[in-house]
Formats: C-alpha cells, sequence, structure tokens
C-alpha cells in the first residue's frame, strides 16, 4: 500500500493532501500534517531538545537505532511501508533511508519542533502531527514500525501497542524500545516525564496482550549497566525533593558525563556481536522487544 493509500485525511480535508517534499496545502508545502491528539503525553518541546542534542551520536541512541532496525530487517525491502512512531529529529528515519532508500518510510511525532528538525534531516519522508493513541492510518497498512522511548511517557500504554497491531498487515513486525528497571526510577526519569521503567518481560506481555507474537525480547546497554544502576541508585537517595531547575540541572550532566563515552562505545560494539548471534544478558538500561502480528 502506498503511503498516501494507507493515511486517513485530517479532519477538515476530503482527502489527503499531496506530498512532495513537503505536504501542499492551500498552496503552500508544510513539513507536516496535522491529525487531533487526544494523549495526555508527558513530552515537551523543551524536553525533546534537551535529550535530542546528544542523541544523535550517543552511545546508547546508537546502539537503540541499530536495534530496532535489526529487528525489522525481514520487511526492510524496496516499496515497504515503514512507520517511526515518535520519531523526535529523524535520527532513525535517516538511518532507514540510508538502509533502504526504495522503501517509504513515514515519521509520527506529538511535537511540533522536533517534527521540523526531522523535515530538515530528513525533507523526503512524510511527516505527520498525530498521536500514538489515534494513528490516523488504515488498518493491516504498513509493513514495519519502529518505536524508541515512547511508551514509557504514554499512560495507556497497551492502547498503543494495540493500535500497532491494528495498522500492522498480518506478516508485519514491530521492533520497540523503552528504559528498563522499574527499581532505578529517579529524578531523572520523573524529569522526563517516565510514566514508568519497564520491569523484565512486561514490555513483551504486554505486546502479546495486544494481539503480537514476540520474536525478540532483550536487554540494550547491559555491560554499562552495573555503574548506571549504582548511579541511578545514588540519585533516589540524594535527590528525593529537587525543584525543577535541580531536576534539569541532574538530566544535563548526566547526558553530558556519558557523552562520546568510549566505554560505552565499546560496550557497545560488544552487544552488537551478542545480539547478532541471539544472545541476551537479562539486564540493561532500555528492553527490546520484537513484535510480528500474526498471519
Amino acid at each position: 500500500m502506498s503511503a498516501l493509500a494507507a493515511l486517513r485525511p485530517p479532519a477538515g480535508l476530503d482527502a489527503v493532501p499531496e506530498f512532495d517534499r513537503g505536504w501542499r496545502i492551500d498552496g503552500a508545502l508544510q513539513p507536516f500534517l496535522s491529525y487531533e491528539q487526544v494523549a495526555d503525553l508527558n513530552w515537551s518541546a523543551e524536553l525533546e531538545e534537551l535529550h535530542e542534542e546528544s542523541s544523535r551520536t550517543h552511545f546508547i541512541d546508537v546502539l537503540t537505532r541499530w536495534a530496532l532496525m535489526r529487528g525489522i530487517r525481514e520487511a526492510l525491502k524496496p516499496g515497504a511501508l515503514i512507520f517511526d512512531v515518535g520519531c523526535s529529529s529523524g535520527y532513525l528515519l535517516a538511518d532507514l533511508r540510508q538502509a533502504q532508500p526504495a522503501a517509504t518510510t513515514v515519521g509520527i511525532d506529538l511535537v511540533p519542533e522536533g517534527l521540523r528538525r526531522a523535515y530538515a534531516e530528513v525533507p523526503d519522508a512524510p511527516l505527520l502531527l498525530a498521536d500514538c493513541l489515534a494513528l490516523p492510518i488504515e488498518d493491516a497498512a504498513a509493513d514495519a514500525i519502529v518505536s524508541a522511548n515512547v511508551l514509557e511517557h504514554v499512560a495507556d500504554d497497551e492502547g498503543a501497542l494495540r493500535e500497532m497491531h491494528r495498522i500492522l498487515r498480518p506478516g508485519g513486525v514491530a521492533a520497540v524500545v523503552v528504559p528498563a528497571g522499574p527499581g532505578v526510577y529517579d529524578a531523572y526519569d520523573e524529569h522526563l516525564g517516565h510514566e514508568r521503567r519497564y520491569a523484565r518481560h512486561e514490555l513483551a506481555r504486554k505486546g502479546e496482550a495486544a494481539g503480537l507474537e514476540v520474536l525478540q525480547d532483550a536487554y540494550l546497554g547491559s555491560i554499562v549497566f552495573p555503574p548506571f544502576w549504582l548511579t541511578k541508585k545514588i540519585n533516589r537517595r540524594r535527590h528525593r525533593n529537587l525543584t525543577e531547575a535541580q531536576r534539569q540541572e541532574l538530566v544535563e550532566r548526566s547526558i553530558e558525563r556519558t557523552q562520546g563515552s568510549r566505554l560505552g562505545d565499546a560496550a557497545s560494539a560488544i552487544e552488537r556481536r551478542l545480539l547478532t548471534r541471539g544472545k541476551t544478558i537479562p539486564f540493561g538500561i532500555r528492553s527490546l522487544a520484537v513484535f510480528r502480528r500474526p498471519a
């Protein structure tokens, strides 16, 4: 199915507008197509800018994008229709385009500023300002879905997984990554609007409850988890009653401290080899689940 045929028109329009490196609306090109939103998402333009400053090159984000692309590798074919739910600044969209230029990759996000950055990053990818709980996509239209660090911001994460199931064609695949370890939830998570960090197998079980078949249930950031765990435990002891400004400073310091980490880069290289061989360590910074909609 083509991208335009797969989309539902926004409210007030009889049809989906023409797309040509932007949406042509009232004679002008717009970077994204806007839909109504229903989710109460714990995210904002300010938080996205804070996180996205480092995520292009931060080792855990680079590893995450690699794992997501590997998770949907069977769908990365010419003519495939792939949706990035929570595309932010478009780094994963760009990686997908580079890996398979003949596929159609569509980015979805709730933050206009992030979509504008994604448009600058990947101008030939259709972008939608839309809600993961009400995806404006026809049933069984998608060959694949990727989603990184989105569901933890959504109160009804199971509803978002049901939407993924709805839009996937039978046999289609979805790769999803979320923060792991509810026991290390701290002021950092609170400031970033995390509803939760995920327990072991929690994401996989919720996907199964949504009707999806689990193909992979693994962790990312496992080798560096011990120092991460220690830092988070210290944060939980020391930073219980921080002001908003103090939480902001904590997040900025945490990101800056781990940016450009040689240990992180080396650990990620080892984890790639392990995951490629089908092996996983039973703990980590992030949880990865790969699903298939049963035929």
